[in-house]
């Protein structure tokens, strides 16, 4: 049967599809919607179960169906584990804190920026942990994927990433979208085979300080602008004569408020060329990857994406999550040869409960 198959995906091209439909996935989505209501969310665990595990099997690789292995059940434990030992222990200290601390304290400070980076580092942590859960519950023709890494030692790398890039005002932030997934993607695993990364930051920078520069222009003036209509209302007004703005409010709005304002303007272009660029330094094997993001395609899918989860009130989520998987799968080109036979089932150990830190955290598109 191997060799049969073998000898069928030698003919077959390396070509993700997503075969999903809206009114196939309609019936389970207003099923959920009924029992999350009446059973106040609770269900939402096996709901999502539902839903994976339509959206899997309705994915094609080489005209073979992906597998989703999960439950609820391991849902619905990973997020009481998370939150008697994670959650409830936190919300309890940061409550004491709030009592017994004065707002005012060096001491209240000093705990909140450790409660934060906290939260920081659990965010991290949930990433990686959803993602191995999501794996080694993913089967393609039995052979399963896994994670080999350290969950903690990539939230490490994800606080220590976000700290370099607030404070340098976004300039680290193509280095940790590079640094991150090349962590990630070198971590996992496709039965016994690595991916392996080699995009590099040059292209990325490039980009993104077209973005940053044209960003702070197009805020200057939209801040100059804010400014002097201010001031001449104040003026016409007779509140104050020759009014300005402090120098130094003046600064801390714009840098605040209009500059990263602007700048996410700017993202979608940004996000389309790392897309691309990350895909193009990807590979499994002798299987190279190339993806065709553009700004307005990728623009389009985030709009409609986010009017559906407006206009349904979230519970449309679904729908916007077979589009995405649409969209990558489209989009996504694969070349090279695949040679089944040199790859061997995962000997990674298997998570036992699912992703309960992502759940709490609302992270993740699945």
């Amino acid at each position: 049967m191997n060799d049969d198959f073998s000898a069928i995906a030698r003919s077959v091209p390396p070509r993700l599809e997503q075969r999903g439909r809206a009114v196939e996935l309609l019936p389970i989505v207003l099923f959920n919607t009924l029992l999350n209501i009446l059973t106040m969310s609770i269900y939402r665990f096996w709901g999502k179960t539902r839903v994976r595990q339509y959206l899997w099997r309705q994915t094609h690789f080489m005209d073979e169906p992906l597998e989703y292995t999960g439950s609820g059940g391991e849902l619905f434990k990973g997020f009481l584990a998370v939150f008697f030992l994670i959650l409830l222990p936190l919300g309890t200290i940061n409550n004491l804190a709030s009592v017994y601390l004065d707002p005012d304290s060096t001491e209240f400070i000093v705990f909140n920026a450790l409660f934060y980076l906290a939260i920081f580092f659990l965010v991290g942590m949930a990433i990686y942990r959803a993602r191995r859960y999501r794996l080694s519950r993913t089967r393609w023709r039995g052979i399963r994927g896994a994670m080999v890494g350290s969950s903690a030692q990539y939230a490490i790398r994800y606080l220590m990433f976000w700290a370099l890039t607030l404070a340098s005002l976004g300039w680290a932030y193509p280095w940790m979208q590079v640094g991150l997934f090349k962590r990630i993607m070198e971590e996992t695993r496709f039965g016994d085979r690595a991916f392996r990364v080699t995009a590099t930051l040059g292209p990325l920078y490039r980009v993104f300080a077209i973005c940053w520069f044209g960003a702070l222009v197009l805020g200057l003036g939209i801040f100059a602008a804010i400014e002097y209509l201010t001031t001449a209302q104040l003026v016409i007004e007779g509140m104050v004569e020759g009014a300005a703005v402090p120098s130094w409010i003046s600064s801390g709005i714009m840098l605040v408020v209009i500059l990263p304002f602007v700048l996410m303007l700017w993202m979608p272009w940004y996000k389309a060329q790392e897309f691309n660029h990350l895909a193009a330094g990807t590979s499994f094997m002798a299987v190279s990857f190339r993806m065709d993001v553009t700004v307005w395609n990728l623009t389009g899918l985030t709009f409609f994406n986010l009017a559906i989860l407006v206009l349904t009130l979230g519970f449309g989520q679904p729908f916007t999550q077979l589009r995405t998987f649409r969209y990558f799968c489209r989009r996504l080109q694969i070349s090279g040869e695949l040679d089944i036979d040199w790859i061997q089932q995962s000997n990674a150990a298997a998570p036992t409960m699912g992703e309960g830190l992502a759940d709490a955290f609302d992270l993740g598109a699945v």
